[in-house]
């Protein structure tokens, strides 16, 4: 292991017994295989040095520590100073640096991120495109459920290598405010990069604005090519980033990259996106101005990396949003259940105003405030989701650590009028905003979207907001049949 560790700080506390590394690097030691380098550094949650046992159990042939550590199993173990930070760079190392051979994408911003990725994959060609991001990570065939937005660098290596083996030419990505500080996307460098927006969120992380726009900012001193970037000039922020940077403008109100909507419908919206001067006008089945704004984020990239106006806008008539993103529940009933990942206030306002655009009955908001997580967005969100729903209930989303009961009295106070509900146990919300529906009403299940957990304490159990919603229309249907 000594050759991928040059330059760095290290000492080697105990000798190896002779056996070669022939497989991965891994810090979850239940992944270890034999020939392994088992990487233990201290975790959020868990520390990696209490499973050393394990991982040599499990074939690890070396032990990459971070903390001195009596050695008490027959293999390599090395002490790297500032492990978790160099992780990437030994990574790299390891796997040949994998990420110069791929053409990069990277998409960043407090919302959009994902749609956006999913998007420019289409248009791209699945099968020529690795993705990362809140959802999973996608290299081929092979999908993986995503515990973060922007994995931890030697996960984001060991994708490139994977895509590259696979002769995948393009890796498109979530790039997370968390991943820029914390240098998970330290030994990347990014054909093209993407800004969306910037609105509150994880304050309890950068603790004020700047410092949020700070960290997004920095992916744009990771391009390989001053200029080849793209920033929603109608956000203050990417105003600035695109007054410092350069690039493709885009936005409602101008730029390179225009667009409006001209209609909307229950199916859809008819759409013009002009690109350099040229308008070009299509039926979507997305809704709501968020998305448009997440395709001219997309085009913009696409026309990056060279791709024709008549690819992008053919493609655009085909898409559907992502999982979790404005997802309908499929249960045929008289009224309309949507699950969506909303979980800021601004995120909450954009899709009840799309919503508003559209309905013919009463909207039927169910959402919810994360614990361990900024508690100033609360009291927003309640007020957002009652000014702009007939009936709000407040409820559970992942309460983690804290009391959900104390969380909820946090989003109370938000409220100013008599139209909302507080029910604590999310799957009752669910069962009490489809009972509530009546025909022509619209029922919004926010803040988890593709999600299908929640976090009690530190545990995740099974919960799917569209299952529980798909469950309980079937029930009714069949309760309204009964009785006919």
């Amino acid at each position: 292991m000594e050759k991928y560790l040059q330059g760095l700080q290290y000492k080697i506390l105990q000798k190896g017994n002779g056996a070669p590394v022939t497989g991965d690097l891994q810090y979850d030691s239940r992944k270890i295989k034999t020939g392994d380098v088992f990487v233990a550094f201290q975790g959020t949650v868990s520390d990696g040095h209490d499973y050393l046992g394990d991982a040599y159990k499990k074939g690890a042939v070396c032990a990459l520590v971070s903390r001195p550590v009596a050695p008490e199993f027959p293999m390599e173990y090395i002490l790297v100073e500032n492990l978790r930070e160099n992780l990437g760079l030994i990574a790299s190392r390891f796997y040949g640096w994998p990420q110069k051979e791929l053409t990069i994408v990277g998409f960043t911003g407090t919302k959009g991120k994902t749609s956006s990725t999913y998007f420019l994959e289409k248009v791209l060609g699945e099968e020529r495109v690795a993705r990362i991001g809140t959802i999973e990570y996608k290299v081929g065939k092979e999908v993986e459920e995503a515990n973060n937005t922007t994995p931890e660098s030697l996960d984001v290596v060991r994708i490139c290598r994977k895509a590259v083996d696979a002769g995948i030419p393009y890796l498109v990505m979530e790039v997370s405010s968390h991943a820029l500080e914390l240098g998970r996307v330290a030994t990347l460098d990014f054909d093209v990069a993407v800004f969306t927006n910037l609105t509150q969120d994880h304050m309890d992380f950068h603790g004020d604005m700047e410092h949020y726009f700070a960290a997004k900012k920095k992916l744009f001193a990771k391009l390989k090519k001053k200029g080849n970037c793209a920033f929603n000039t109608d956000d203050p922020y990417g105003k600035r980033l695109h007054e410092e940077f350069g690039g493709l403008a885009f936005g409602l109100s101008g730029g390179d990259i225009g667009g409006r909507i001209l209609e909307v419908r229950n199916d859809g919206q008819e759409m013009e996106i002009t690109i350099c001067g040229k308008a070009y006008r299509f039926h979507s089945r997305l809704l709501g101005r968020y998305n448009l704004y997440n395709l001219l984020g997309v085009v913009a990239a696409a026309k990056l990396l060279g791709i024709s106006d008549g690819r992008i806008i053919e493609i655009f008539k085909e898409l559907r949003g992502a999982p979790g993103r404005f997802e309908l529940v499929r249960a045929k009933s008289d009224f309309t259940v949507i699950v969506d990942y909303s979980h800021t206030e601004d995120a909450l306002l954009n899709i009840l105003k799309s919503l508003q655009e559209i309905k013919k009955g009463r909207i039927i908001t169910v959402f919810g405030c994360g614990g361990d997580r900024d508690r100033t967005k609360r009291p927003k969100m309640g007020r957002v989701a009652e000014e702009y729903s007939d009936i709000v209930i407040a409820t559970s989303d992942n309460p983690r650590t804290e009391v959900p009961a104390d969380i909820l009295a946090e989003i109370v106070p938000g409220f100013q009028k008599e139209n909302h509900l507080v029910l604590e146990d999310r799957e009752q919300a669910i069962i009490k905003a489809v009972a509530l529906a009546q025909k022509d009403d619209i029922v919004l299940i926010a803040g988890k979207g593709h999600e299908t957990y929640q976090i009690l304490g530190h545990e995740k159990y099974h919960f799917d907001d569209r299952d529980i919603a798909n469950r309980e229309i079937v029930l009714r249907e069949k309760r309204k049949e009964k009785t006919c």
